[in-house]
């Protein structure tokens, strides 16, 4: 090819880039009159090979999203009218993760917009994204109850999994109780299990869930089920004192709560054992008198006892958190309406030539990152954000650089921004605890931990961690009855 042909070659190709970010642009900000302009110059610079519907349905950004995504995204109804009126089949389109403008626009709340595309174009409520999330997922994350109920009404699967589990269990997980509530009522499986073998009330109990725990045991969730042989949802309540829902327990499910009370693990112990062991002496007060053999046993002595045997046990050694910087004051007791009221970013389209700028300089990130370099790192972190602001893994890349900086409150801001932009990741619930961790909040590091476990069970590392702040947060609770 002459060197006058690949030059050519490359102008058309920036030309019909520029026109595919204009398309989207268009469809994203609600400009109607604009996006119609975009389309007939698109279709005329093919001389007319190309249709409004080919246009509409076949232009996409680095992943894969079309206009209708876009619109979707930020209840752009106009923009969907004049899609479905030149190309009906970009109403079920996927992108490069499997999702729909119907998932699109149930994730961003867009309740009218979802309700039009279902409706009136018939959207497909079960096509489920890669990573096996459906509509009903998103719609049971946010709260929305109407979303629920119209797409149940449309079909949609009740039971569709993902490998964290069901509908009702992203409604656990985001303690969203109105949708707890609403999937019940429409019969969804209340002891349906994910790929690690965790029903609902489980969730629950290990994410601290109270209110939605006592939904669930109300309508009737198995209480024997097990997460490790021998270990029910009131051992785990027990063993991280969670006092709140043995209460509940015993309150709506008296026999059954009971007869587990007097249940042993597979190391032969029992919830009060675990409790008066881990100094939970609230929720061992609640089960002593339950526990037969240990009714009349003197409290004090049987905390005692349980606490010597386990700190007899062995326990992976804890390094001490990061300090804070010179002159900030920790607040360990900050609430969780500060930690999580995080805004994400508004999605707008990033062509890849942008992406790949980005990924550029999150590895000169990297580099100077492993160099100990932090504060340069984060430099560079925040300015590939800047190019690319709803890339998870930068999130995650500057938590970690803030947290060996020193800066733990920045770094448990950006990994909360990456866990809502990637759900159910591992690593991100990992960071989360490291952060909390230096922030000496060993109960709530604990818990993140534990939810790291449940995706990544084989992780030795995570193991570690959750045991480590599970042990620290018993030191820090004892020196605390010293003071």
């Amino acid at each position: 090819m002459s060197a006058a042909a690949k030059e050519k070659g490359a102008s058309e190709y920036q030309a019909q880039k520029k026109m595919i970010e204009n398309l989207l642009s268009c469809a994203n900000d609600g400009d109607l009159s604009k996006l119609e302009e975009v389309v007939n110059e698109i279709v005329a610079s093919t001389n007319n090979s190309l249709s409004k519907s080919d246009v509409l349905s076949d232009f996409k950004d680095a992943h894969k999203r079309s206009a209708i995504h876009f619109a979707a995204l930020n209840g752009r109804r106009k923009i969907i009218t004049f899609i479905m009126q030149h190309s009906q089949a970009s109403i079920n389109l996927i992108d490069e993760d499997g999702r729909t403008p119907l998932l699109y626009a149930i994730k961003s709340n867009e309740f009218a917009t979802a309700k039009a595309l279902i409706v009136d174009y018939k959207a497909d409520v079960n096509i489920v994204a890669n990573n096996g999330t459906s509509c009903l997922h998103e719609a049971a994350a946010n709260g929305s109850v109407r979303a629920i109920k119209l797409l149940a009404e449309y079909g949609a699967n009740l039971e569709a999994k993902t490998p964290n589990g069901t509908p009702l269990h992203m409604a656990v997980s985001e303690d969203q109780e109105k949708s707890v509530e609403a999937l019940l009522e429409l019969k969804a499986d209340v002891n349906a299990r994910n790929d690690h073998g965790i029903t609902p009330l489980l969730l629950a109990t290990l994410m601290r869930k109270a209110s939605v725990a006592k939904l669930l045991l109300i309508a009737n969730a198995d209480m024997q089920v097990n997460i490790m042989p021998g270990i029910t949802a009131v051992h785990v309540a027990a063993e991280t004192g969670f006092a709140d829902v043995i209460k509940i327990m015993l309150e709506t499910r008296p026999v059954d709560t009971k007869t587990i009370a007097n249940q042993r693990s597979e190391a032969g112990v029992t919830p009060l054992q675990l409790a008066a062991g881990m100094g939970h002496a609230d929720v061992a007060r609640l089960l002593q008198p339950f526990t037969i053999g240990f009714e009349q046993t003197n409290f004090d002595l049987l905390m005692a006892q349980e606490q010597a045997r386990v700190a007899s046990e062995v326990h992976t050694p804890v390094a001490p958190p990061k300090a804070p910087e010179a002159g900030a004051t920790t607040a360990p007791a900050a609430t969780e309406a500060e930690d999580d009221d995080v805004e994400l970013p508004p999605m707008a389209p990033v062509d890849s030539a942008t992406e790949a700028k980005a990924n550029a300089i999150k590895e000169k990130g990297n580099a100077l990152f492993v160099k100990k370099q932090y504060v340069e790192s984060i430099e560079l972190y925040t300015q590939a954000l800047a190019l690319n602001p709803c890339d998870a893994l930068l999130y995650s890349n500057r938590c970690a650089a803030y947290l060996a900086a020193g800066e733990a409150k920045k770094a448990l801001h950006d990994v909360r921004i990456s866990k809502k932009l990637k759900p159910n990741w591992a690593k991100a619930l990992f960071r989360e605890g490291q952060c909390l961790e230096a922030l000496k909040r060993y109960e709530d590091a604990a818990m993140a931990m534990w939810s790291a476990m449940q995706l990544a069970p084989d992780d030795k590392v995570i193991k570690k961690r959750f045991q480590a702040c599970v042990q620290r947060g018993r030191e820090d609770y004892q020196a605390s009855l010293k003071k």
